[in-house]
């Protein structure tokens, strides 16, 4: 039996020829994206939440830093409150008066200096030498405390007295009679804010000013070269510094020092915003750990994701894919034949896997028992159709045995002519039979063989007449079925006896060739020449009468062939007609044929036999 070739879909990642693991790994990927997302936005969340919380401390180091100035000038206030009401102050001159200032901000670093100054502005005693003639009647703090305001803080000035930056805080002297002698003042240093800072933020990276109003650096941070300053530009502090005039609170802020490198900034007030303190810190070393902990909780759902894919590429690998491409060995083999494979390893797979081996297996059987009585069903047509070859080649044989009774009984020279040439017609068939049965395949029949035997009959058939012509022929091995043995056979027949009939008529011998040849792969050519006397064109165009003529026109037409007949040092007869090679499909065309009821094509010529018999001049058949 022949098995049609099974041709696998080629697999692909994407479309329906997708396999299983890609879908399989599609839909883990797609059911791990939910959470994974949902990890990726909590640690973002957590990171935001991180920066927010930074971003508070450094605002509330700032603001901490805010307060111990606001206690600062609290304490300022009361220790000039408690100076205003010594006498030695309110005297406001002489050594005592020196030692109660010296005493007041002994041990206390914050303040430079301390003195009494009188209603017009001199300075009358202070805790450390002065300069002669230091007035200070223009500055505003005094103008404000002789006012009559109860305490005071100054601008950021240059003292006039030591020569510093710094903020004056005062309060005034009333004597008894409630009127203003003159003010008591404290100096409070910007080399102490320095200090005091400097001291809390000792790395290198870490930024540290201290600014005014209008965004001018007022400690050493100026001496530094701008290019090595880790503060931001002027612009950006200054846009801040707005934005704190306006809010009134601390401000935090990420930007760009001089140096490049990324900082997060807090700028928070210092006494009562007279001045400005500038804080920052690199965002490398501040978020560092934060922006571990991010890609932490980004790398863990990938992972996560990873292993899931990993984890069901083998899985699917393991349990499913390996046994189902080994199933589909085996029905390849199924295909191909071989029912006495069966899928045995599938007892190692699961259940489900191994419930369709057994499927497969209870398929082969069944496929090998019908295909067994297929075989047997087989063998038993092709016994009944070769004993009907057989009894169709021995009734032929009976009718050629009758045939030959009857010609001995015959004087008549054309009475006998004729019988000799249906004995042939019918000895054509009859060897067709014969090799239909004795061959291996009932639908092939080996064309020299088949040709040579033919010939062989002829020649012992009586056609000679006593004369000695030879009968030679030249075919391949070419395979045919009877749909094209029928028709050629009976051709090659009448072309024969009509050679026979008319192309030796005057002489007594001759030579008759048959040859076959392969003119293309899907075309034979059949050439039967004689040496004998030829014929007459021009006067044999216009015969068509002739039985034999009829006949070869008939066989031909059922080879769907092309005839030629022409005058060549005898007569050629050349019939081309199509047949396939073999091993390529055969195509069993079957023109004026019936089926008969025992499954076999039967032929039968229909030629119109002539109103008399013809003479025996020679046609243009041969």
């Amino acid at each position: 039996m022949k098995s049609a070739k099974i041709v696998a879909a080629s697999r692909s990642w994407f479309g329906r020829n997708a396999g299983l693991r890609p879908r399989l790994v599609l839909i883990v990927g797609i059911a791990m994206l939910a959470p994974g997302a949902l990890a990726v936005l909590q640690a973002i969340s957590s990171y935001n939440s991180s920066m927010r919380i930074l971003e508070q401390n450094l605002a509330q180091a700032a603001q901490l830093s805010a307060t111990e100035q606001v206690n600062m000038i609290s304490s300022s206030r009361d220790i000039l409150t408690s100076l205003a009401a010594q006498p030695d102050i309110r005297h406001g001159e002489g050594p005592a008066c020196r030692r109660a200032l010296q005493r007041a901000i002994g041990g206390l670093d914050q303040y430079s200096g301390a003195s009494v100054v009188d209603a017009k502005g001199n300075f009358t005693c202070a805790s450390s030498p002065t300069r002669s003639g230091v007035n200070v009647a223009d500055r505003q703090w005094f103008i404000s405390v002789m006012s009559g305001d109860g305490f005071v803080i100054s601008d950021l000035i240059v003292s006039r007295w030591l020569g510093t930056w710094g903020i004056t805080t005062a309060v005034p002297l009333i004597d008894d009679d409630g009127v203003i002698q003159g003010a008591v003042a404290l100096f409070i240093g910007l080399d102490w804010l320095t200090r005091r800072y400097h001291s809390g933020n000792q790395t290198e990276d870490t930024a540290f000013a201290l600014l005014d109003s209008q965004g001018e650096i007022i400690t050493g941070e100026a001496e530094r070269s701008p290019v090595r300053s880790p503060l931001p530009s002027r612009d950006i502090v200054n846009e801040h510094l707005r934005e704190h005039l306006q809010g009134g609170q601390t401000q935090t802020f990420r930007a760009r020092g001089h140096d490049g490198v990324w900082r997060l900034y807090a700028i928070s007030p210092l006494l009562g915003g007279r001045i400005f303190v500038i804080l920052g810190t690199p965002v490398l070393t501040a978020i560092g750990p934060l922006a571990l902990q991010v890609a932490w909780g980004v790398f863990t759902p990938l992972l996560m994701w990873a292993l899931a894919i990993a984890v069901v590429w083998f899985g699917i690998e393991h349990l499913v894919v390996r046994w189902i491409t080994y199933l589909e060995r085996i029905t390849s083999a199924y295909a191909a034949g071989r029912h006495s494979v069966r899928p045995e390893r599938v007892s190692a797979a699961p259940a489900e896997i191994r419930s369709l081996g057994e499927t497969f297996s209870r398929m082969a059987d069944l496929l090998s028992a019908r295909e067994n009585e297929l075989r047997d069903s087989l063998a038993q047509k092709e016994i009944l159709v070769r004993e009907i070859h057989h009894r169709v080649k021995n009734n032929l044989q009976l009718v050629m045995s009758l045939l030959n009774l009857h010609a001995r009984r015959i004087r008549d020279p054309r009475a006998e002519v004729a019988f000799a040439e249906a004995r042939s017609r019918i000895n054509a068939l009859a060897t067709l039979h014969r090799r239909l049965y004795e061959s291996e395949s009932l639908q092939e029949i080996d064309l020299k063989w088949f040709l040579d035997d033919l010939c062989a009959e002829l020649r012992r058939g009586g056609l000679s007449r006593g004369r000695n012509v030879e009968l030679t022929v030249d075919a391949p091995s070419e395979v045919i079925g009877p749909d094209v043995a029928v028709p050629l056979g009976l051709l090659v027949t009448e072309a024969i006896t009509n050679a026979y009939k008319h192309a030796f008529n005057e002489r007594d011998g001759g030579h008759i060739q048959v040859q076959v040849t392969r003119d293309s792969p899907a075309s034979l050519v059949l050439t039967i020449r004689d040496d004998g006397t030829g014929f007459d064109t021009a006067a044999s165009s216009h015969d068509h009468s002739g039985l034999g003529r009829s006949l070869i026109e008939a066989f031909v037409r059922q080879l769907r062939g092309e005839l030629e007949t022409r005058s060549e040092d005898g007569t050629v007869v050349q019939v081309k007609f199509p047949t396939v090679v073999k091993g390529a499909e055969k195509k069993h065309v079957h023109h004026g044929a019936h089926h008969h009821p025992t499954g076999h094509n039967v032929t039968e010529v229909h030629a119109a036999p002539p109103a008399e018999p013809p003479a025996p001049e020679r046609t243009q058949s041969a």
